[in-house]
């Protein structure tokens, strides 16, 4: 039986990360819209050790970029930009 990595391609889902101490600081809205994506796999950590930004900021890790703003409007905005821009997906 030969293994193909082409078959799983279809598979593929942009990766976005997030810190469970980020969500609960303001970040939980923009969790919560990503979820409804079909291209996203969200993943929770319990620490990014990105932990100086966690403290003035809100933030994700959007397939290995941080992305990092003010508030979770800008937040959402600078991940679908980031989505856009450098999709997993083809």
């Amino acid at each position: 039986m030969a293994f193909s990595f082409f078959k799983r391609k279809k598979d593929l889902k942009n990766q976005v990360e997030f810190c469970m101490t980020n969500i609960s600081l303001g970040s939980a809205d923009v969790y919560d819209i990503l979820l409804e994506r079909n291209d996203v796999e969200i993943t929770e950590s319990g620490c990014t050790s990105n932990c100086e930004i966690c403290e003035c900021q809100l933030f994700a890790i959007v397939n290995g970029e941080l992305i990092e703003e003010e508030t979770a409007e800008q937040l959402l905005k600078a991940i679908e930009k980031e989505l856009e821009e450098s999709s997993v997906i083809a």
